[in-house]
């Protein structure tokens, strides 16, 4: 194809994707309302209000984005690799259709790790603050703005055994190197966990050790499925090979 054909082909998608959000956001936007009000209620959240005029709204547009994209999801990626597939060889489309499927699974599984678990975790241990004569009134925007800032970082956190699999797989990230930097990766977990987390150290903890774990799953994960240059077959019919330790 040449490159005019390759940009029409790149358009066309891009409609159908967009297109295909914009459906589901406008159809969405008959029962964002209640998904809402569901997820205030999951909540140790008992009492939210609003303070400007449009905040409730922006809110159920933000809410009604969200679900579009991730109900379009599945079709956002065929695109994407409809697109790319032809561009590549025979080992990078196995891989990518590979990991296409379970890559989307675990994000939502972390996304709703971060829901379910470390939103209502970190809540309490804010509200507990508050004591008996303080009574919270938590704003609509600032509260979902913080449950997505913390439930959407896990999303992206699950991911990271599968990508750390994938280049192991082909050789190009070594296990010894999860070894080697670990010191310098529990630093850069505690000041992902400070940027993140709120401003308070049992909550920073808290964030800081799934972090931290997935580090660890991630060094198991490319330990397993390692094939070093040295392997002699690397084909992709050949089973996967363990790793044999061998740090060189």
């Amino acid at each position: 194809m040449s490159l005019t054909e390759h940009l029409s082909e790149l358009r066309n998608r891009l409609f159908v994707m967009l297109g295909t959000v914009a459906v589901l956001f406008m159809v969405g936007f008959f029962f964002v309302h209640p998904i809402l009000n569901w997820m205030v209620r999951h909540t140790p959240v008992h009492r939210v209000i609003v303070t400007g005029v449009t905040e409730a709204f922006v809110s159920l547009i933000e809410v009604d984005l969200v679900m579009a994209l991730i109900v379009a999801s599945p079709l956002l990626l065929y695109e994407l690799a409809a697109f790319v597939l032809p561009g590549l060889n025979k080992t990078e489309r196995k891989v990518l259709i590979a990991v296409a499927g379970p890559g989307l699974v675990l994000f939502v599984l972390g996304l709703a790790a971060g829901y379910f678990w470390v939103v209502p975790l970190v809540l309490k241990i804010m509200l507990s603050f508050t004591g008996r004569t303080i009574q919270p009134l938590w704003r609509l925007g600032s509260l979902l703005s913080f449950i997505i800032d913390l439930s959407v970082p896990f999303g992206v956190l699950a991911e990271f055994p599968l990508i750390s699999g994938v280049l192991a797989r082909l050789g190009i990230l070594n296990p010894s190197l999860f070894r080697r930097y670990r010191r310098y990766a529990i630093f850069v977990v505690f000041v992902i966990s400070a940027i993140i987390a709120p401003p308070e150290a049992s909550a920073m903890i808290l964030m800081a050790i799934p972090i931290y774990l997935m580090y660890e799953l991630s060094a198991l994960v490319a330990r397993i499925f390692y094939r070093g240059p040295g392997s002699k077959d690397r084909s992709d019919e050949e089973s996967l090979m363990p790793y044999d330790g061998d740090d060189r």
